[in-house]
């Protein structure tokens, strides 16, 4: 699996316009072929920070959604950007859920705070 993060920080100006463009390819990309999930995360404090996340089956699942329009259109959302990017892209080998958390603490969840 491959994990697609990019962070953004927009002006008030150009904020919304950006939220706008990315809010409408979250269905595209997400029916792409490979594409597992794609979220579009916005910061709640008083600047404007997007994250965008795609996670793919496979390196080639993803090379070929680089060649979209839907990627062109995030690219155009980058260059609204105050700055450049902050970008992640993670081949992830395995995926666990809470149960490394209760392993961790050796708990189970009837034992965890709550």
């Amino acid at each position: 699996m491959l994990a697609f993060r990019l962070h953004m920080e927009f002006a008030s100006g150009t904020c919304e316009e950006a939220a706008a463009v990315l809010r409408s390819l979250v269905g595209p990309v997400r029916s792409e072929p490979g594409c597992t999930q794609t979220r579009l995360l916005r910061d709640t404090g008083g600047q404007c920070g997007m994250t965008w996340v795609e996670e793919w089956r496979s390196v080639d699942e993803f090379e070929q959604h680089l060649r979209t329009p839907a990627f062109r259109q995030i690219l155009a959302v980058i260059d609204m950007a105050t700055g450049p990017p902050e970008v992640a892209i993670d081949d992830v080998v395995s995926r666990r859920g809470f149960e490394l958390v209760e392993e961790m603490l050796g708990v189970s969840p009837e034992g965890l705070p709550g």
